[in-house]
Parts: C-alpha cells; sequence; structure tokens
C-alpha cells in the first residue's frame, strides 16, 4: 500500500460525522450485512438491524523503547494481509502515563501535537501498552462516551474501532452520527456493494459487501 493510504482511508471513516446533533430516528431502510472497503479487506463496516454501524480498521502494532528508556507504540493499519512488511506504513507515538490514562503524542517532528495529544482510558482486558509486550485489552480513545476504542490482541494485531448510529431513507438520503455530531450523505445500493456520497453526488466510499453475506 502506498504511504499515506492508510491514512486517507481512516481519515474517510473517521470523519464521516462532523457537526450537527439530535437523536436519529430508526432508520428506513435498514442494512444488516457486513462490507468492506474496495481494495481494503481490513476494513469493515458492520450494518446493524438497531440502526447501529461499527466501522473497524485492523492493522499490527509494536510495543518498543526509546534510548532513553521511553515506552513508544508503532500501529500500522495497512491491508497487512496483502502487503510486504517493507512497505507497512507504521505511525509511532511516545506513551506516557498521567492522572489515570495513557498520552500518545507522535515522535516525528513533522507534527507538533503536545496541544492535542490522544487520550487512552483502559477499558477491559490487560493494561499493557507499558508493558513491552504484546497483550491483549482493549482502550478508549478520549473521553468516556466517546465512539473510538483500541482493541488490542496478543497475536500483535490491533484493531481501531467506532461505533456510529445510521439512518438511511427510502429517498436516497443517509445520516451517520457519532459522538461529535452527524453528517448528511447520499447513497446507492447494489446486489454486492454500497456507495456513500457527499451532498454533491461524489463517492466518498465504495463499500463491497463480505462474502456470505446475504
Amino acid at each position: 500500500m502506498k504511504k499515506g493510504m492508510a491514512a486517507a482511508m481512516l481519515t474517510a471513516a473517521l470523519c464521516l460525522c462532523g457537526c450537527g446533533g439530535g437523536k436519529l430516528p430508526p432508520s428506513e431502510v435498514v442494512f444488516t450485512d457486513v462490507y468492506h472497503l474496495a481494495d481494503a479487506e481490513n476494513m469493515k463496516f458492520d450494518f446493524r438491524a438497531d440502526s447501529t454501524l461499527t466501522v473497524s480498521q485492523k492493522g499490527i502494532y509494536e510495543l518498543n523503547e526509546t534510548e532513553d528508556g521511553d515506552a513508544v507504540l508503532r500501529i500500522c493499519l495497512d491491508d497487512t494481509g496483502r502487503e510486504l512488511p517493507e512497505d507497512y506504513n507504521f505511525t509511532e507515538y511516545l506513551v506516557r502515563e498521567e492522572d489515570g490514562h495513557l498520552i500518545l503524542t507522535f515522535t516525528t517532528e513533522e507534527f507538533n501535537l503536545d496541544a492535542n495529544p490522544m487520550l487512552l482510558f483502559w477499558l477491559k482486558g490487560e493494561d499493557g501498552l507499558l508493558s513491552g509486550s504484546p497483550f491483549r485489552g482493549a482502550y478508549q480513545i478520549g473521553e468516556d462516551g466517546d465512539s473510538y476504542q483500541y482493541i488490542f490482541e496478543e497475536d500483535g494485531s490491533v484493531v481501531l474501532q467506532v461505533e456510529e448510529f445510521y439512518y438511511a431513507g427510502k429517498d436516497g438520503r443517509m445520516t451517520l452520527r457519532d459522538h461529535a455530531g452527524s453528517t448528511k450523505y447520499l447513497y446507492e445500493t447494489s446486489e454486492d456493494g454500497l456507495i456513500i456520497k457527499n451532498r454533491k453526488g461524489e463517492p466518498v466510499l465504495s463499500l463491497e459487501k463480505e462474502d456470505g453475506a446475504e
């Protein structure tokens, strides 16, 4: 996968919802299938009959240390089932503990995000990000009630998961909502796919139904 491609796909998923508010009514058109992003089977969209949607992107992670002994987390959300290791695009964070939660900041000098670091709150399993070894555990990204989680596994895999709600009308309009708000889209369906478009009719996400889904 080309450098930056995974980041672009992740941004597409996480930026589906933006401003706006209000509770969504039950979806007029109900989806009960699992889709993957076209050409990226590690990114799943699980639509359910209760109008909820889970977006997940699977990758791999490593736990290391700097020369000074500071904990480092390296995450790659490329489609590692297809790509060669030398093509993996890792993002590296320094990890430190403060006031009962973990703080992640980019290690590269290209970014200066100290003013807005990523906050992680342990949810379940092992609180192992500072252990230096692969572990099984989950963390909330951001404050309680936010929609994003990291789920780590002992085999070195990690999933970035986003919980959303959807409303699809029979008129081809769709609204997606997470804790940050909601955004309106257009959509088209086919026997084996779902295309989500912006209000100008430009495709935002092209999704393919998982094998075996009906």
